[in-house]
């Protein structure tokens, strides 16, 4: 073998393929690049439409065109063609160019045609031209014959009778409308006569009939709303400059229902999930119910669990099964998953949290009064400076009505930060201390006063005998000791008419004694006043001392003299 010779000829081989794969790459990288394209385009057809009706599709571009710009300009064409009166159907022809096909309407240049466009629908390029030619012919016969003065003046016509039936539909919706709403308020009359005074302040019979008036004229509004959309296409569909808008009020349409009807379908799973966790939830709330009616009413007890607790506790029970529900209902409400839900729900938690900070706590302040059982209803209490009887209270607030038949509204968390007093939590049992001060002189026997103070406390209606009044002294001033006067009452509610006619009976019985209920104040000369001690601790023969005197004169000789 000639091996300069070989080396030759390999190396022309090799210099070959070289050349011919720089050659073929641009080919194989365009073909590349344009097999997506023609995918992409074969996948998204571009419709042409000629006065609203979509005449065919287009997946393949020409060009620097695409299948839309494509799209646009025949449209453009075909308008022009079908609006020049000289060019007649007759001068609709095809060109074959070789490698395309075109079609003319007389001097106009409709579309062309391409191999690649035939072989993607299936059909030869003449075929294709041959159908292209057929529907255009068709399109632009309808469009002249729309345009024509009888079928405009028809359509003109239809139009009017439609206008005219949509008022009518109208006036006739609406004189049923006001004679629905008539025959509304007349029912109003009958049932409130029905019903009473009484049970008309629960179910207020203008309240219903505002309500259904109110339904009514929202049906009568989306009844009209439907037939002018009818209306509207009808007119629209009749006139060939308007037949697109019809047909985009059409699909509009379709695809609100296809949409409303696709979404119902789609979320009736979630639907029945939700009405199966409202229907649980309903009967637990209602078992609950049942349940603390009993404890409450004391056909069930429990151990340390009062009876006035049932109607709280049950409220915290409801709002934990309905906290509960809410979480496991959240995932199958509509939109729960949209960016917009969350962003909105996450808006609603920030306002709650920074708007109920009081709210929460005055019902955990509830709650903890409610636990603690510092008062009932009916009874009198002291919370802070407001005295009176409790008639309400809830997770918010405690209302109270004062001697002088004054409401008071106190919210829980301030109850809970002062101090209460309840008059009457012992009151039945053991009895309500009420007691007053009164002081009385030295000279007055101590004995005496507590005699007349008890008497006058038997004496006073309200005041029971068992226990007993009696009497303590709290303190021995410079003149005259405290007498504090303490009498048992059943009756915490009348305080205040017990504590007046209290104070009434010592005033007559101290008046009937012959005692006077004074504080006395001394300037004592001690020589000659009369000791204040009780007579009873005096001799016999205590007379007062009587004063000395020491007089001081001057003689006018001698000297000073004292007598």
């Amino acid at each position: 073998m000639h091996w300069p010779l070989c080396r030759s000829v390999g190396s022309l081989w090799v210099s070959l393929c070289t050349l011919l794969t720089l050659a073929l790459a641009p080919v194989a990288l365009a073909a590349q690049e344009a097999a997506p394209t023609e995918a992409t385009e074969a996948a998204e057809p571009v419709p042409v439409r000629f006065r609203g009706v979509t005449l065919f599709d287009l997946n393949r571009g020409i060009g620097a065109l695409d299948s839309a710009a494509r799209a646009a300009a025949i449209e453009r064409r075909l308008a022009a063609a079908a609006e020049d009166a000289d060019a007649g159907l007759d001068s609709l022809r095809t060109i074959d160019r070789g490698d395309s096909t075109d079609l003319l309407l007389g001097t106009h240049l409709l579309l062309t045609i391409t191999e690649e466009e035939a072989r993607a629908a299936g059909r030869t390029r003449a075929q294709l031209a041959a159908d292209r030619e057929l529907v255009l012919a068709a399109a632009i016969t309808r469009d002249r014959e729309d345009r024509g003065y009888r079928q405009l003046l028809a359509s003109a016509l239809l139009s009017v009778v439609a206008l005219l039936l949509f008022a009518a539909f109208c006036w006739l919706l609406l004189a049923a409308l006001r004679r629905l709403t008539q025959r509304v308020h007349l029912a109003e009359r009958r049932f409130a006569t029905l019903l009473g005074p009484r049970l008309s302040k629960v179910v207020a019979p203008s309240a219903v009939a505002s309500a259904l008036a109110a339904l009514a004229r929202l049906v009568a509004i989306v009844i009209v709303v439907v037939a002018l959309y009818f209306c509207a296409e009808f007119v629209l569909s009749r006139f060939p400059w308007t037949r697109g808008a019809a047909e985009r009020l059409v699909e509009l349409g379709s695809e609100a229902l296809l949409w409303l009807g696709g979404g119902l379908l789609g979320y009736l799973p979630k639907a029945l999930n939700l009405v199966l966790i409202v229907i649980v939830t309903r009967y637990l709330i209602r078992a609950a119910r049942w349940v603390f009616q009993q404890v409450e009413r004391g056909a069930v007890s429990f151990a340390a669990f009062y009876p006035e607790w049932a109607q709280p506790t049950f409220q915290i029970v409801r709002f934990l099964i309905l906290a509960f529900a809410a979480i496991a209902a959240f995932p199958y409400l509509p939109g729960s998953g949209s960016e917009g839900f969350r962003g909105i729900s996450l808006l609603l938690g920030v306002m709650v949290s920074l708007g109920a900070a009081s709210a929460v706590a005055n019902i955990i302040a509830g709650l903890v009064l409610t636990y603690m059982r510092p008062f009932r209803l009916g009874e009198r209490v002291r919370i802070a400076d407001t005295v009176g009887d409790v008639i309400g209270k809830d997770m918010f607030v405690v209302r109270m009505r004062t001697i002088k038949n004054v409401d008071v509204t106190i919210p829980n968390s301030l109850v809970l930060a002062n101090h209460i007093i309840n008059y009457s939590s012992s009151a039945a049992s053991r009895g309500l201390v009420l007691h007053t001060t009164v002081t009385i002189g030295y000279d007055v026997p101590w004995r005496k006063v507590h005699e007349l103070l008890c008497e006058a406390a038997r004496r006073t209606e309200g005041v029971v005998a068992d226990p007993a009044p009696f009497v303590l002294q709290t303190g021995l001033d410079d003149f005259y000791p405290r007498y504090e006067l303490n009498a048992y009452t059943r009756e915490p509610v009348r305080m205040s008419e017990i504590y007046s006619a209290l104070h009434a009976r010592i005033q007559d019985v101290f008046n009937e004694a012959g005692v006077e209920i004074m504080s006395p104040h001394y300037v004592a000369a001690r020589d000659g006043n009369r000791t204040a001690i009780p007579d009873e601790y005096l001799p016999r023969d205590y007379r007062p001392a009587g004063f000395s005197l020491n007089w001081l004169w001057k003689r006018s000789q001698g000297g000073e003299q004292r007598a």
